[in-house]
């Protein structure tokens, strides 16, 4: 096994120079999905855009399936905070269309546990 010192990984001022940073994109509040209206309203505006962003917190604790707790989903230029433990049988209805389609890019955000 190689072993490759974290000074190898600090980069040099030099080799930055130049770059300028790429700023995103102006995002002013969220909005809380608490309601199945809210939930429809989501999935249109999915269903408007070419990419999102989904991130969800799951809790396994005692629990041998566990629960998602709550997901987080970005278009770039508006986030979502869904209460998927109080929408929890209406989700699949409403985003399942949009999460199943291959021409829709979805960045996931740390998936461990949260997908399976």
């Amino acid at each position: 096994m190689e072993h490759v010192s974290v000074f190898n990984l600090v980069y040099n001022d030099k080799d930055v120079e130049g770059i300028v940073p790429v700023k995103p994109p102006k995002v002013e509040s969220f909005k809380l999905v608490e309601t199945v209206k809210d939930l429809e309203e989501l999935a249109t505006k999915l269903h408007s855009v070419d990419e999102f962003a989904v991130d969800l917190e799951h809790n396994q604790y005692r629990s041998f399936q566990g629960l998602t707790c709550l997901m987080q989903i970005s278009t770039g230029t508006e986030d979502f905070l869904v209460d998927t433990l109080r929408l929890h049988s209406h989700i699949g209805p409403y985003l399942r269309e949009v999460f199943m389609d291959p021409a829709k890019r979805k960045v996931m955000h740390c998936v461990y546990k949260d997908t399976v």
